[in-house]
């Protein structure tokens, strides 16, 4: 095979395989990415969602029961009530809250509901003075407030929730509280545990240290994880979703959100390994309902391989025949297939001959007929590899911008025109004249100084500026000239300097042409 070469009948059938082998897998793997994305996309987003969710229904909870608290405060402002009236408002308010109680200005409990708590190693009632920390803040501050998840003496992981109480003339008279356990039955419970998923999704909150004050896992309540970064990012205040890995080396699609009323965040967990099955599934479904489909490609790729391959290999038959021929005339009798493949090659040399024809008009302005910016950035390239002398001169039609907008566009496309002709009426033909772009032009001028070059500058600029254009009147042009020099490492400094003396010529008034000069500019 080596020295004969492989059949083109083998080699087509086997690009045939590979093609359709390859188109499959290619198919396979732009459904699988594609199904990837799509239901890691809609778990980041629905983890987002639920978990702003619960931290929009956790703040709109807390806010309520504030609120709740701040009217029974005003009702005991006005008049105090009965152990029966607050044992009715927490009853009526089971789902807010756990407990009820209020206090004087020293701390003294004057009512609660239960009437007794349990608070190891004593039991909170009416008469008993409170002097933890949060009383103090309360009635040192005087103001309404939601205390960070802390443990009571009876172990129950707590919120206290507080509001001062002011008698009609203003005068602050003490305190009323509500206690949410957040281990036992109440609406915030709820809120944190009932969730709208049926998969393996999870919802946990941190308060605003980091550290877990509900988790589906009671174990892991008060434990800290401020230092994950993900923790970090939903306590700055932040809200998203993002695929992370705990602390346990777990991946997850998660979503965060923040509890502006506690300071709280909010995060759902989902893990990544539930997308598998689907993807695997996917895999399967690709694979048995290719495998029909690829059989049958397979046989019209090898129906048609047969069809394309049968002329050609009879070509090389006749081909080895015609080197070494049995007789004369069988050889010039199957010389005729040799035509053919002259035909052929023929085809190709017009294909060849087309791709020329459009190579050409590509390096072809279709307004002007000037050659364009690219066969512009050719030539001056080929110049510089040669390192072949050659001066260029950069020129721009002076308010052009006016004749477009005075005279329309249409006539500004005659100007060019008009331009390009005038152009080539006065250089030679050895130099090449480009349109460079919009109404700025080039010439490049090969073996030629500046001074030759100024030379046929000054007469393009007179000329033109003699003669009258498609608006009726003559329009002028400002040049910049600029050579070769050793010491240039691309055509671009060449073409700078052109340019630098162009714009010299505008600054100096239009209308002239500028040799550059590091001096003078």
């Amino acid at each position: 095979m080596y020295k004969k070469g492989v059949r083109l009948k083998v080699a087509l059938s086997l690009l045939a395989v590979f093609t359709v082998f390859s188109t499959t897998m290619i198919h396979w793997y732009l459904t699988n990415q594609a199904l990837k994305n799509i239901l890691t996309e809609n778990h980041l987003e629905n983890n987002y969602r639920y978990a702003k969710k619960v931290a929009l229904s956790t703040n709109g909870f807390l806010y309520n029961m504030q609120q709740n608290l701040g009217t029974l405060a005003r009702i005991i402002g006005k008049e105090p009530i009965s152990q029966t009236k607050l044992d009715e408002w927490l009853a009526a308010n089971r789902g807010y809250y756990n407990s009820l109680y209020t206090t004087d200005t020293g701390g003294v409990i004057q009512l609660i509901s239960p009437l007794e708590i349990q608070e190891s190693p004593n039991i909170l009632k009416p008469g008993m003075k409170i002097t933890d920390p949060l009383m103090k803040q309360a009635l040192t501050n005087k103001k309404p407030f939601i205390s960070d998840p802390y443990f009571a003496q009876s172990g129950n992981l707590e919120v206290l929730v507080s509001h001062p109480i002011f008698d009609n003339s203003g005068n602050f008279i003490g305190v009323v509280n509500g206690t949410i356990y957040l281990q036992q039955d109440n609406s915030l419970k709820r809120i944190l545990h009932e969730h709208d998923f049926l998969d393996e999704s999870s919802v946990f909150v941190v308060d605003r240290t980091g550290r877990i004050i509900y988790h589906p896992n009671s174990k892991r309540i008060n434990e800290s994880i401020a230092n994950h970064p993900l923790v970090q990012t939903v306590l700055q205040g932040k809200s998203g979703a993002k695929q992370t890995i705990t602390n346990q080396g777990n991946k997850y699609f998660a979503g965060y959100a923040y509890v502006e009323q506690t300071g709280w965040g909010v995060i759902t967990l989902t893990p990544t390994s539930v997308i598998d099955k689907p993807l695997q599934d996917l895999t399967n479904k690709i694979i048995f309902q290719s495998l029909p489909m690829l059989l049958a490609v397979l046989l019209i790729a090898s129906f048609f391989t047969n069809h394309i391959t049968k002329p050609i290999n009879k070509l090389a038959r006749f081909s080895e025949e015609a080197i070494f021929p049995k007789t004369n005339g069988q050889s010039i009798h199957r010389m005729e297939i040799k035509s053919y493949i002259y035909e052929v090659k023929q085809l190709y040399q017009h294909i060849q001959q087309h791709f020329q024809m459009l190579n050409r008009q590509i390096q072809q302005d279709g307004l002007t007929g000037l050659a364009n910016r690219r066969a512009f950035d050719l030539e001056i390239q080929k110049y510089f590899n040669h390192k072949t002398p050659f001066s260029l001169i950069m020129l721009d039609i002076d308010r052009f911008k006016q004749v477009n907008d005075v005279h329309g566009h249409l006539v500004g496309d005659d100007v060019l025109r008009f331009l390009a002709q005038i152009m080539m009426n006065t250089t030679r033909e050895e130099d090449l004249c480009y349109r460079y772009g919009g109404e700025e032009f080039a010439i490049l001028l090969k073996e030629k100084d500046e001074k030759d070059a100024y030379a046929l500058a000054e007469r393009l600029r007179t000329t033109i500026s003699q003669t009258p254009s498609p608006t009726g009147e003559p329009i002028t042009i400002s040049l910049g000239i600029s050579s070769y020099q050793k010491d240039d490492e691309a055509p671009e400094m060449v073409i700078k300097r052109a340019d630098a003396a162009l714009y010299q010529s505008k600054n100096d008034g239009r209308n002239r042409t500028t040799i550059y000069d590091v001096d003078l500019l």
